[in-house]
């Protein structure tokens, strides 16, 4: 998830513009029978900043249909010097590639099936996904076991893949099977608007080497080891959407219990906040654990570290960029990245084609945090005052100029013009309509929606239809008309509202 900015911009501006997830055993163990397994063994190279490794999955095919052949997703493709989709615009590639220009690949070196070697191929609209075709058919609910052997270049870049200074970041780094749905694999490219990303939950085994000087933040449960010279971690998570790993020498972790759970902050040595920024982190967990429902796994990690955008989430770790030096939006950040903790990470969605379904919920999330925890200098009444202002300013800004404004929250992310346009649309937005709701059916019954969505989506991909009737059985009426005004701009926003 990219964090927005609120940003009040002149005209022009405007149109060039770990822890531990180990499980409460009664629930992340019984979700984790049945799933998709990942076995990654890799080592980091300081020096060439490449990963070296191989890749088992054991795919159980749950489909519904037969399959001749399988499709993975090679993010790191789409920092190659021929990618014609980047992850990144012209706006923001300066921040991006701080030292200058610098691409990032996967090549695959071999894929077998069952043990047997296979061709590939690289398809898609940008050719960043890996086809494998099996020879011969895969029956629904069988298993077959996956071979990948890869070699990674990892960018000098502060994206959510690619190393800088002291930092390493691994999301979005190895092979991940496609989600497959009304009989085809989405492979969906890495867009540089949004999150670009769809998955279902996963077990994972990933055993990684790198220099001793460097601390590691995970998804999953981490031991670590010296083994010739180097450490070792080796690191498990179960019933997981993503898996990623932040790596720096500069690390300064603490940690506080709450609910159960370990939350950790790893800032900079240097840094003088770090137990600030834990206090926040620590009751943002509290506070969505009484208010959605309990966050199901024993840790979550905070991690800063340098990020192009504001803040980007990962099931059991989050990024926050070090950029980052206004203590107020600082707060912001992590708690709307914890909040996609519930919102993506225990209930999926498909980001790129419903990005609101965690977005907008993370950020209305976010104000509804700091209205019951006053003691951090943010209200929301500040929160919503902003999002009106900033979003009618933005308004009058498009209209001015363009003479037309998209005023549509269901867009799929590519479908925006820029980043400015989708941060009002699914950010801004979506904390108006949160407190339109909260005004048309009352706290309590908006509260109670959100926690019918949790219970009974936790684990899987929701959709709108998910959204809209967990709100129905909650509030007992039909809130879609009223939503769907929202999404698709038929609604008039204006200081009244």
């Amino acid at each position: 998830m990219k964090k927005f900015f609120y940003v009040f911009f002149s005209a022009i501006i405007a149109v060039l513009s770990v822890g531990f997830v180990g499980c409460k055993k009664d629930e992340v163990l019984a979700v984790s029978k049945g799933l998709t397994n990942y076995e990654i063994v890799a080592d980091f190279n300081d020096e060439t900043k490449q990963i070296i490794g191989s890749e088992t999955i054991e795919y159980l095919n749950k489909t519904g249909d037969d399959l001749e052949y399988i499709c993975l997703h090679l993010y790191p493709r789409a920092f190659r010097k021929t990618a014609t989709i980047k992850p990144y615009t012209a706006l923001n590639m300066a921040v991006c590639f701080p030292n200058g220009m610098s691409y990032g690949d996967i090549l695959i070196n071999k894929v077998q099936i069952n043990g047997e070697e296979k061709q590939f191929e690289f398809v898609g609209e940008d050719e960043d996904i890996l086809k494998i075709i099996f020879g011969f058919c895969l029956k629904k609910e069988e298993k077959i076991d996956i071979l990948i052997d890869f070699l990674i270049d990892i960018p000098n870049s502060t994206h959510r893949f690619g190393y800088y200074q002291d930092n390493v970041n691994l999301g979005n780094w190895y092979p991940v099977v496609c989600e497959y749905a009304g009989g085809e694999f989405d492979m969906t490219p890495y867009y540089a608007t949004g999150d670009p990303f769809n998955s279902s939950v996963s077990n994972y085994i990933v055993k990684l080497s790198y220099d001793s000087k460097y601390k590691l933040t995970s998804t999953g449960e981490v031991n670590e080891k010296i083994e010739n010279g180097k450490t070792v971690a080796e690191v498990s998570a179960k019933a997981v959407r993503d898996f990623a790993m932040c790596l720096s020498s500069n690390f300064l972790v603490q940690t506080e219990v709450v609910d159960g759970v370990t939350v950790s902050y790893a800032g900079y040595k240097q840094d003088e906040n770090t137990g600030d920024l834990l206090s926040v982190s620590v009751a943002a967990i509290k506070y969505f654990n009484e208010t959605f429902g309990k966050y199901p796994y024993k840790t979550l990690s905070v991690v800063k570290t340098p990020f192009v955008y504001g803040g980007m989430e990962y099931p059991g770790i989050v990024f926050v960029s070090d950029s980052i030096d206004d203590g107020v939006e600082n707060k912001k950040v992590i708690v709307h990245e914890i909040a996609h903790q519930w919102w993506y990470s225990v209930v999926g969605n498909n980001e790129a084609k419903e990005a609101w379904l965690d977005e907008s919920l993370s950020e209305y999330s976010t104000a509804m945090f700091f209205a019951a925890n006053d003691g951090f200098g943010i209200t929301y009444d500040e929160i919503v005052d902003d999002a009106m202002s900033s979003y009618l300013l933005y308004v009058d800004v498009i209209q001015t100029i363009r003479g037309e404004v998209n005023s549509k929250m269901n867009l799929a992310v590519n479908e925006y013009q820029n980043d400015y346009e989708y941060s009002y649309m699914v950010y801004v937005k979506g904390v108006i309509m949160f407190d339109s709701l909260k005004q048309t059916v009352g706290e309590k019954k908006m509260i109670q929606g959100f926690r019918k969505y949790y219970e009974d989506n936790k684990f899987k991909i929701a959709t709108k239809d998910d959204f809209y009737a967990a709100f129905k059985s909650a509030c007992h009426q039909d809130l879609e008309t009223f939503f769907e005004g929202y999404l698709n701009g038929s609604s008039i926003i204006s200081k009244i509202n």
